[in-house]
């Protein structure tokens, strides 16, 4: 928490060096209003606390990743493909849906580098 009243910073993963210059240790900022005050409150009275800013990188997390449409996670991928992206951030950005981008990309090429003239008729 910072010493503002009602408000949350958030750290978050290093953006690509063509949108951002921001190092690892920037905060995302925004006006948590209530959201602080319940936090404070369940800190308070949960057994051994609650890690609030663990709390706040899930749920930015799951929210990112609720935005994204198909067409995001391919341009995502596309940008950590040509070198735009780390690996860290494409996979806080797809989730298990990394794998499987890989998985679907690696299966396209082994059918494109399979011989066809079988089939032609």
């Amino acid at each position: 928490m910072c010493s503002h009243i009602g408000e949350q910073l958030i750290k978050h993963p290093r953006l690509p060096s063509a949108m951002s210059q921001e190092s690892l240790d920037d905060t995302i900022k925004f006006r948590a209003g209530p959201l602080k005050e319940v936090a404070t409150e369940l800190d308070s009275v949960h057994l051994g606390g609650v890690n609030i800013s663990e709390l706040a990188r899930e749920g930015l997390t799951q929210m990112l990743r609720r935005t994204m449409t198909d067409d995001d996670k391919i341009a995502i991928y596309e940008r950590y493909s040509s070198g735009d992206l780390s690996e860290d951030a494409a996979r806080v950005l797809l989730g298990d849906e990394f794998e499987l981008v890989q998985e679907d990309i690696d299966a396209f090429r082994e059918a494109s580098e399979d011989d066809t003239s079988d089939y032609l008729v």
